[in-house]
């Protein structure tokens, strides 16, 4: 074959491969960022404290479904002074959310927890004329914090997070061993766990607590919270059973559990860390 003839012949290959390509990109489609990250596959915020219009996932809503997101108005706080945290929820068309169910007593649960999983904070913030939610929140000491709103609007459950700052020396503590009992105010709790449940025994003074008293609707409160990612799980109540919790649905890993009860017409919060097996 002539030299001439070798270069048409290539040039004729390259044709039919552009041409394969194109109409191989046509039958995939374009890529677009409908499809869900990593991140809320596995119901864990980003993490990257994005501003103002900082937001997570929706650890409540099915994969690929259209989410509403969190926009705080500030996200870097003072440590050790009590502050005024000012956040909205909007829809995916940007509009301000208005409508929310109550759920667990309330219509906003705000929870705030260092992201070594200590300080942890539950809040329910208050929600002015226009939609717009505020607290008055303290990050005790420096680091970087993680505020979750927990609400369900329109039926659907959603917990949205964003990161809040607090300028200042930070080093992160390690999580305790996983232990069955943990102290706090007095209380003594113990627990145990079997085949994805979560049963509390509360005593004082060596003395078993059998009155306690309601708190948001139920005997007690449960959020667990996974080591590294934060992914985030608000856990209800068995009906007809005290302090023992449904927890089947956790992903494995390393959790910090903080149990909240009332009793003696005070809010008591214990954290244990629990390993979910894999």
């Amino acid at each position: 074959m002539t030299a001439r003839g070798r270069v048409a012949a290539f040039g004729a290959l390259l044709a039919a491969i552009f041409a394969l390509a194109a109409i191989a990109g046509r039958a995939a489609g374009p890529i677009t960022g409908d499809e869900p990250s990593d991140h809320a596959r596995t119901g864990a915020p980003d993490g990257h404290g994005r501003g103002a219009d900082a937001s997570t996932h929706d650890a409540g809503a099915p994969a690929g479904a259209a989410h509403p997101r969190l926009v705080a108005r500030e996200t870097t706080l003072a440590a050790g002074r009590p502050q005024r945290l000012r956040f909205e929820i909007q829809d995916v068309g940007g509009a301000r959310v208005r409508d929310f169910e109550i759920e667990q007593g309330r219509r906003m649960h705000l929870i705030v927890v260092r992201r070594d999983l200590r300080r942890f904070q539950h809040l329910h913030p208050t929600q002015d004329a226009d939609g717009r939610w505020s607290a008055r929140v303290t990050l005790p000491d420096a680091g970087v914090y993680q505020a979750f709103a927990d609400f369900q609007t329109a039926g659907e459950r959603h917990a949205l997070g964003v990161d809040l700052f607090a300028a200042g020396r930070f080093e992160p503590l390690a999580l305790p061993p996983e232990r069955a009992t943990a102290s706090a105010g007095g209380y003594d709790v113990a627990l145990h766990a079997h085949e994805g449940k979560l049963e509390f025994a509360v005593s004082r003074g060596g003395r078993a607590v059998a009155d306690l008293q309601p708190y948001l609707g139920a005997d007690g409160h449960l959020v667990m919270l996974r080591a590294g990612d934060l992914a985030y799980e608000h856990v209800h109540p068995l009906a007809g059973r005290r302090l023992a919790f449904e927890s089947s649905a956790a992903s494995p890993g390393t959790y910090r559990l903080f149990l909240q009860f009332r009793h003696a017409d005070r809010v008591h919060t214990v954290a244990f860390t629990h390993e979910v097996a894999r």
